[in-house]
């Protein structure tokens, strides 16, 4: 707080309930009150909301992703409670889905939008002293059985269309690609609120830039057991008086702003610093002052290019290539992750050089460690208001009211958070409304077009809003205007090339592909019967669009093919193992070469959000990390593609190959660039040093035949005769590092070189210190797809091919002790894997080679 107040006391009136809870799960209408179920809750089950009914069975031991039919089950929660007369509230912030409040057997509220926050005024309800509380979650058939009208077009994205009328997610009822794990229960924090000597109401706070300078607006509404002598805001080390007006219901209202000359400003972690500064009111009456804090917030200013069919974020007037993925909930059973969860997984998505994340309309509104988080790290959020696919019910009026207050509550809750940049409608109802064939009014309703934009322009007037994801083009799902979801290289099969043919300038969601896990995944199983193969209990988790005839492993092994020309089909029950390496190399490796032609020099797209970040369920699912939290390897290649400072090449046809460096950093890149090519696997016949600098925010290209002696045909486009290279390979090096921070490799023709079975692997060892080891890699001969089995450590990268003469550092984090590291290194063109361990000098030391031994 910065030391402004002398007599400073905070204000303990919102308090989370604590009391011991009891879940029954019984028939639909069984039980009207939870009095009538007392021997069902003494076959239940002990909870602690916030919960869900399968987290709660989960936590129980009683849930392996079996179909429930949870729609069909009322399902009911009690606790005891003495509630004293200071009680003045209780606020419920998230009730999946329609549910019954009780007291003592008498119902105070029924709720019907899992997404709102309901409040029980305690007084007016005349609840106090010693009681039940109870909440029962309605079964959805009843409500999903309703005569209603019609859509004007089906989905197949949910099996029952009425959902369309019901304020719940979508995440466990889409076939195809999410488990069955609907939520039900009060999912999301309940709260007492007591009687305080002040108290705040219709809270609005937000910030903006005039010139160099930062605003910060500020209106409430206070109740008082006192009259107000005098409020400030401080924010980071300023302080302003505010205006105060008493309203005509003995409240009184609080106004004014406060400027903060030329603050530091908050940036994606990509581009800059993400400055945040604490804001906090101080309330003084004739008892003293209060203080009531009011989070963090940061100053940025973001706009969006749109001209001639553009979609080009602008952060600080500096143009952003956002880069991440669709985002999943990290706690699927719950939806209420930790922060410690939530920050495990975020800093993982930071770590990879992701800047933006999209919570998407299918999924729920995040929970505010999610967003705090974001804000801290540097991440911005493409926020998806919970809407897909459907034909929403928005002309009823109470829909339409209803849907509204739900988009004020999820905006006020979020006002300060400098992370959310763009405020998206819907998912998919444009392109769901044109594919069907509806006309080109129907695509669209006034609630998208009229009603959320002003709304969101009331409350979050710093934010850019977008009426559908996707939308923009002459068709909303053609990807060459405004915001697409591209799955041109990934579901419909289309070349490597596609990705620039089709002139993507923003996909909000692509690049979808059943991402092989990891060994540690696969064998916890492998008990069951899923191994990788056409088992049925391992196809479930292979995600498929509903109806198709093909999943998304048919996918992927359709670009193994390409890469590798192995037949997948054979692979499978001939070479398991080799299969699972490749599937594992597959898609990191298209996924890195479709972002690599997005974010070439020249190019005009500006954003690419990989379908999506974390596994639903333990499988091949379309998630850069599997279910249990781990990297797959699809990950690693995305990380070093997302960088941001990085080296790649394209391959431009009979212009040769283009090397491309850049530098989304705020400072000058200055280092070196080294290009070779190898002939086999050991012999350069080219190897060429030249020093570069890249302006901050900016990226060069260079010709690579610009820089050899003479012709070499470096893309192998002209053909004459067999290749004179086999490997093409460029790494990056910044002044002042002695090995290479980027690298990227290019084949001409064959990916694969024949089998080695000494490559001459290098280890050397040096301690970082912080809890890190580097280890240093090289190699006499080319390794293809170099993956580590490590233990003792957690490796910071993976699956990266070595080429032969240079060293590949590769970060080490250790938890423990270092004399326990044990590495293992294979490769997909290594005979036998090397075990690597370092003796215990290596950690007195500087520098420690160390060979290895055959495994």
């Amino acid at each position: 707080m910065n030391g402004h107040y002398t007599s400073a006391s905070a204000v303990p009136s919102l308090q989370a309930l604590q009391a011991a809870w009891q879940m029954a799960i019984v028939h639909a209408g069984r039980y009207a009150l939870a009095s009538e179920a007392e021997q069902e809750f003494l076959n239940g089950y002990p909870v602690q909301p916030p919960c869900t009914v399968i987290s709660a069975l989960a936590q129980a031991g009683e849930f392996q992703f079996q179909d429930l039919q949870l729609d069909d089950k009322d399902v009911w929660f009690r606790c005891q409670l003495d509630l004293s007369p200071e009680a003045r509230f209780l606020h419920f912030d998230g009730l999946a889905t329609h549910t019954e409040i009780f007291w003592n057997d008498r119902l105070l509220q029924r709720t019907d939008n899992m997404f709102l926050r309901y409040t029980l005024n305690l007084q007016e309800l005349d609840v106090h002293g010693q009681g039940t509380l109870a909440i029962r979650c309605c079964a959805l058939n009843t409500e999903l059985a309703k005569k209603r009208p019609r859509p004007r077009w089906k989905t197949r994205l949910v099996e029952h269309q009425q959902l369309r009328w019901l304020r719940t997610s979508l995440l466990g009822r889409m076939p195809g690609w999410s488990p069955p794990v609907p939520p039900v229960g009060p999912y999301r924090d309940i709260w007492i609120e007591y009687a305080a000597p002040v108290s705040l109401r219709e809270v609005q706070l937000q910030t903006r830039l005039s010139a160099q300078d930062g605003v910060v607006s500020f209106s409430a509404t206070c109740v008082s057991e006192e009259p107000l002598l005098q409020v400030s805001l401080h924010v980071g080390s300023y302080t302003q008086q505010l205006d105060l007006h008493q309203t005509s219901d003995c409240g009184t209202a609080i106004q004014g702003e406060l400027l903060f000359p030329s603050p530091q400003l908050w940036w994606p972690h990509t581009h800059g610093r993400p400055q945040l500064y604490t804001a906090c009111l101080a309330l003084t009456t004739a008892r003293g002052q209060s203080l009531i804090a009011l989070g963090e917030l940061g100053f940025r200013h973001i706009h969006v290019d749109t001209r001639d069919g553009n979609f080009s974020l602008h952060v600080n007037d500096v143009a952003v290539f956002c880069r991440g993925a669709c985002w999943t909930p990290a706690d699927v059973l719950s939806l209420n992750a930790s922060e410690e969860k939530q920050r495990q997984m975020l800093t993982l998505a930071r770590d990879a050089g992701m800047n933006m994340l999209r919570v998407v309309g299918t999924m729920v509104y995040e929970n505010a460690h999610f967003y705090r988080l974001c804000d801290e790290l540097g991440i911005l959020v493409w926020q998806d208001f919970m809407f897909a696919n459907m034909d929403y019910p928005v002309a009823d009026l109470a829909f339409g009211l209803q849907v509204c207050q739900e988009a004020k509550s999820f905006l006020s809750r979020t006002q300060t958070s400098a992370c959310i940049a763009v405020l998206c409608g819907n998912s998919e109802i444009e392109q769901q409304a044109a594919m069907l064939g509806q006309p080109r009014e129907n695509w669209s309703n006034p609630f998208f077009s009229e009603s959320l934009p002003q709304i969101c322009q009331e409350l979050r007037p710093d934010c850019i809003y977008w009426p559908s994801s996707p939308s923009g083009g002459v068709m909303p799902f053609q990807v060459d205007s405004g915001v697409a979801h591209y799955f041109g290289v990934g579901a419909y099969l289309r070349p490597l090339d596609d990705a620039r043919r089709s002139g993507v300038r923003f996909t909000s969601e692509c690049l979808g592909f059943s991402n092989m896990p990891e060994d540690s995944l696969l064998d916890s199983m492998s008990g069951q019967g899923d191994f990788p193969g056409l088992h049925p209990s391992w196809k479930k988790a292979v995600p498929r669009d509903h109806g198709t005839g093909w999943d998304f492993e048919d996918v992927r092994d359709h670009y193994l093919q390409q890469l590798y020309g192995s037949d997948p089909a054979r692979l499978r029950y001939a070479e398991r193992e080799r299969y699972i390496a490749l599937s594992r190399l597959t898609s990191g490796e298209v996924m890195a070469q479709a972002l690599h032609e997005w974010r070439r020099h020249g190019s005009a797209c500006h954003g690419a959000l990989i379908w999506f970040w974390r596994d639903l369920w333990a499988g091949a699912g379309w998630g850069l990390v599997d279910a249990s939290g781990q990297p797959k390897a699809a990950y690693y290649f995305v990380k070093r593609a997302m960088a941001a400072q990085l080296v790649f090449f394209t391959d431009e046809g009979l212009n040769g190959l283009a090397i491309h460096v850049r530098n989304d950093a705020a400072s000058s890149l200055h280092g070196s660039l080294s290009l070779r090519l190898t002939r086999h696997a050991d012999t350069n016949i080219a190897d060429i040093s030249v020093p570069v600098q890249v302006a901050p925010h900016s990226s060069i290209m260079l010709r690579a035949d610009a820089l050899l002696p003479h012709f070499m045909d470096t893309s192998y486009a002209y053909r004459f005769g067999p290749p004179g290279h086999h490997l093409a390979s460029v790494h990056l090096t910044r002044d002042g590092e002695s090995t290479a921070c980027s690298h990227d490799h290019h084949f001409p023709a064959a990916r694969l070189a024949g089998m080695e079975s000494d490559a001459g692997l290098d280890a050397s060892w040096q301690p970082e210190g912080n809890g890190m080891l580097r280890l240093h890699l090289s190699c006499r001969r080319f390794l293809h797809g170099v993956q580590l089995q490590v233990s003792g450590a957690e490796a910071l990268d993976n699956y990266f091919h070595l080429s032969p003469g240079l060293v590949y550092t590769v970060r080490l984090r250790l938890p423990g002790s270092a004399e326990q590291v044990k590495v293992q290194v294979n490769a997909i063109n290594l005979l036998f894997a090397v075990r690597i361990r370092p003796p215990a000098e290596a950690f007195n030391s500087s520098h420690h080679s160390y060979p290895g031994d055959q495994v």
